[in-house]
């Protein structure tokens, strides 16, 4: 049989056709599986990553957490440890400033109450009749003994007003700077007993010794009410009080 050349170019043709053909079915089939296989291993891929990352970052949180807790504990250690030393010291410091001072406020007070660092005042009261109010101040800058009964001298009487001795305190009246102790006069007795009665215009408070025995340092000079003050024989003078009213009770 002669084959013409049409023929044989058709031939020729489809043969060329069916080899185009089944390269890009090739071709189409080799994409179709790169594709997929990605996709086969995004599972695995996401599940390593969740599993692997997810212990990595609690693990790695874990491990910062307690790095960062210790660091923390050991900051607070460090900080409780200075805070107690400078409370320790500031605690020795403030004890022996302390002792120093509290030494030599709180020593055993000798200086006497005298009329040099000691202010004087008299007062009239209501109650009880014919009694007057003394108070003493300290105007020093140290402490000082308000020892006994302040010694009285009427203008320029001799004898020293009669001390009440029921009066008698059981300790000493020691004054601190500003502070004041107390004295009760009864000028005249209620009922008249009295004798030797006249009107002083001054008075002379002196103070006592530490022995009770006499009069130390100068006396002081309280002004007196006006137009004076009467007293007789009759007259008495408390010991030095702590208050006012105790100075008043009898």
């Amino acid at each position: 049989m002669r084959i013409t050349r049409s023929a044989t170019r058709v031939l020729a043709s489809a043969a060329v056709l069916t080899a185009a053909l089944s390269l890009t079915a090739c071709q189409n089939d080799t994409k179709d599986t790169g594709s997929q296989a990605p996709a086969a291993s995004t599972q695995p891929s996401a599940g390593g990553q969740d599993g692997a990352a997810g212990p990595g970052k609690d693990g790695g949180a874990k491990e910062s957490d307690t790095h960062a807790q210790g660091a923390r504990a050991t900051n607070a250690s460090a900080s409780g440890a200075s805070g107690t030393s400078g409370s320790k010291s500031t605690g020795r410091s403030g004890t022996q400033q302390h002792g120093s001072g509290g030494g030599a406020d709180s020593g055993p007070v000798t200086t006497a109450c005298t009329g040099a660092n000691v202010k004087v005042t008299v007062t009239k009261v209501d109650r009880p009749i014919n009694h007057l109010l003394l108070t003493a101040t300290n105007t020093g800058s140290k402490p000082c003994n308000a020892y006994s009964a302040p010694y009285l001298r009427w203008d320029e009487g001799q004898a020293a007003t009669t001390i009440l001795e029921e009066s008698k305190p059981q300790a000493v009246r020691t004054l601190k700077p500003g502070e004041s102790a107390y004295a009760g006069i009864m000028t005249e007795s209620a009922d008249g007993s009295g004798n030797s009665g006249y009107t002083a215009h001054k008075l002379a408070v002196f103070f006592a010794d530490r022995a009770g025995q006499g009069s130390t340092g100068p006396a002081a000079n309280p002004t007196l009410p006006k137009g004076g003050i009467y007293t007789d024989s009759s007259a008495w003078v408390t010991y030095w009080q702590t208050t006012a009213a105790d100075a008043l009770t009898w």
